[in-house]
């Protein structure tokens, strides 16, 4: 699963980048847009409407690609905020796993000292049985956490 975090991380990264990208060349598609509106202003203020026509139609161009590029930096702000919950979902994830394992007993069958074999706790409860119970009940949880991120692989589409 680390490995999935850091395709995710590494995912996130280029998206960021493309997300910089994408505002700042609607940012310079804005300003070309406000550039020919002023040359159009101008060129009709000397009464040439040949520039003007141009000027205008160009205009119309840049603020198309604004719009597009507006829209395609909406995208991929709304990929990365998904990028980000699934990370956290995943990073969640292994860090339960990681408490479970931390918070484990000794390995099945050998008790605090070292022994094997069935131990009987004061109120008659095997010590073997209980760490198998632990045991099975840990895959338990780890076989639903898998199946979560498998879920969340096909919702990204991986």
């Amino acid at each position: 699963m680390q490995k999935d975090i850091s395709v995710v991380r590494s995912e996130l990264e280029r998206i960021e980048r493309e997300l910089a990208n994408a505002r700042s060349q609607a940012a310079a598609e804005r300003r070309e847009e406000a550039v020919c509106r002023r040359r159009e202003g101008l060129a009709r203020g000397i009464g040439d409407e040949e520039t003007a026509a141009i000027a205008a139609r160009f205009a119309v161009r840049h603020a198309e690609r604004a719009a597009v590029l507006e829209r395609k930096a909406e995208a991929l702000e709304a990929e990365r905020d998904l990028l980000r919950r699934e990370l956290a979902e995943m990073e969640r994830i292994v860090s339960e796993r990681a408490a479970e394992v931390d918070a484990g007993a000794a390995p099945d069958g050998v008790d605090a000292v070292g022994a094997r074999g069935p131990r009987w706790t004061g109120d008659g409860v095997d010590e073997a049985a209980e760490a198998e119970f632990r045991r099975l009940e840990r895959e338990r949880r780890e076989r639903e956490a898998e199946a979560r991120l498998r879920e969340l692989k096909k919702r990204m589409g991986r």
